[in-house]
């Protein structure tokens, strides 16, 4: 695969943290965020620091020019959790993202790559925990249960609008639903019903899944549906035994093939929470 040019947003977040190195090691890499230290504190090297809703499109344009592919990993976190605050900071978000589409259909760009959530469509976990439904899959209508949730739907037929070429060119859009990204603590499920537990299982994805998963994402050249869209939504999920999202599609259009099963790699806590059973 040959190099890209590829504008990372919200570089010094916990999503991108995963992946820089899998990028870096590929790819021509620009990177923008807020401040230039992630959540520990460690500096990041070569970050610019922009607003991407407060800075003017003079100083964004250049950042978008020549690139190939943009990954959107940016967030604005809500101030208050009163159902008005978070309305108003998922809104910002959205905002946040249709500037990103915009500013990648005007210079050129030619592919977006959201990191989104599974909370777009979170509701249907109610029907799995009562066995009325066994998966969910990008097809099913969204159902958000969060304004968190509304704001990453809502990116989705955003991103519809700007691959469908309404807009005067193909922008291609891949949006990843997230769902369980980090290393999974068993002792906080302890106390916790067991169904809990088996959600974090399921939907578990290890940070090179995540990584094959968005690079995939970038580097495959055609994603054009059977219609000549060239938009999908992928669910970011692991080869897991317990899963509950499909990732039918991430296989088909784009050759995602995960390496990891959350069954294996937490076997031992899972004997124990889920089965009783402790070491020899």
């Amino acid at each position: 695969m040959n190099s890209l040019r590829v504008l990372l947003t919200g570089a010094t977040g916990y999503i991108a943290g995963q992946l820089l190195p899998a990028l870096r090691e590929g790819h021509d890499l620009r990177l923008i965020d807020v401040r230039d230290t992630d959540g520990s504190g460690n500096r990041i090297e070569g970050i610019e620091i922009l607003d991407l809703l407060s800075a003017d499109e003079a100083e964004l344009a250049p950042l978008f020019s020549g690139v190939d592919a943009v990954v959107h990993c940016g967030h604005s976190k809500p101030e208050g959790e009163s159902p008005r605050a978070q309305y108003e900071g998922e809104r910002r978000n959205l905002d946040m993202m249709q500037r990103v589409y915009q500013l990648s259909l005007d210079n050129g760009v030619r592919r977006v790559v959201a990191a989104s959530t599974n909370q777009a469509a979170k509701w249907y976990e109610n029907p799995y925990y009562a066995g009325l439904k066994d998966r969910v899959g990008p097809e099913d209508y969204p159902r958000p249960d969060s304004f968190y949730g509304w704001a990453k739907a809502a990116w989705e037929p955003l991103g519809f609008l700007y691959a469908c070429g309404s807009l005067g060119r193909k922008l291609e859009v891949v949006q990843i639903r997230i769902v369980v990204p980090r290393e999974i603590d068993a002792s906080i499920f302890e106390d916790a019903p067991p169904e809990r537990y088996v959600r974090e299982l399921a939907g578990y994805i290890s940070e090179r899944d995540m990584q094959q998963l968005f690079l995939k994402s970038i580097e495959t050249p055609n994603i054009e549906d059977e219609h000549g869209v060239p938009f999908h939504i992928f669910y970011g999920v692991s080869n897991n035994a317990r899963r509950f999202w499909s990732i039918t599609n991430a296989r088909k259009v784009i050759g995602y093939e995960p390496q990891d099963d959350s069954e294996v790699r937490f076997a031992d806590d899972i004997a124990r929470l889920l089965h009783g059973k402790t070491g020899a």
